[in-house]
């Protein structure tokens, strides 16, 4: 039975905890993109969100007014 060498012991160890680092790290880029995207999608969402409502106030404000749910301003220049 040959003995094994210390240095040897040690040399695998060492490859085995630069392989886990490796993956960490590559683990923890990925998920900070992940993040980033959700970010990104959840803030064009809120953008989309804040948008259709500001929207919708100025209807229920134009109703209020007196005027018609559905109007088209008079000085509208249509593209046809």
């Amino acid at each position: 039975m040959d003995m094994i060498q210390k240095d040897s012991i040690c040399n695998v160890i060492d490859e085995l905890l630069n392989e886990i680092e490796l993956i960490e790290h590559t683990l923890s880029l990925k998920v900070n993109q992940m993040i980033v995207n959700e970010n990104s999608s959840l803030l064009q969402q809120i953008q989309l969100t804040t948008m259709h409502l500001h929207h919708f106030e100025k209807k229920i404000n134009q109703v209020k007014d007196g005027g018609n749910w559905i109007r088209t301003p008079i000085n509208l220049n249509l593209a046809f």
